[in-house]
């Protein structure tokens, strides 16, 4: 069974930064986070919860309000060792569940289009690709 908490101490903190590098995760960013970083961008339109099974934190996701209010940004990781697990799939089922009690109308997500497991996954969930968005970068 899973339960979600929010993050609150510094090791929930240190957790969920350990969560941003490449070793576990491939499709990430290149670029690494420390736990005061992620305990600052904890405000009154940005939440951070862990995943949590038997005891033992398994992933983590965050849940970010833009200034319209009528959507949430959602970001997700389950930890590597516990990838492939159903942890991802109970977590998509939560998050839809607590976001329709808000009263949210919408919510998103951005996924690297390298990244087919979690592009599958979000699709059996229910999610479809928008095609709003593409990244770009220069090397200097």
């Amino acid at each position: 069974m899973l339960t979600y908490r929010k993050a609150k101490t510094d090791k929930d903190f240190s957790y969920i930064a350990s969560l941003f590098n490449p070793k576990n995760n491939r499709y990430m960013w290149n670029k690494k986070y420390t736990p005061w970083q992620v305990k600052q961008t904890v405000g009154k339109n940005r939440i951070h919860y862990i995943v949590v099974s038997e005891g033992k934190p398994v992933g983590w996701f965050n849940l970010r309000w833009p200034p319209n209010r009528c959507e949430i940004l959602l970001g997700m990781i389950i930890d590597k060792p516990y990838q492939g697990k159903g942890y991802g799939k109970k977590t998509l089922e939560f998050v839809s569940q607590e976001t329709k009690k808000l009263g949210i109308k919408k919510l998103r997500l951005e996924v690297f289009l390298e990244n087919k497991r979690a592009i599958n996954l979000y699709k059996k969930a229910g999610f479809l690709p928008t095609q709003k968005l593409m990244a770009m970068e220069k090397k200097l």
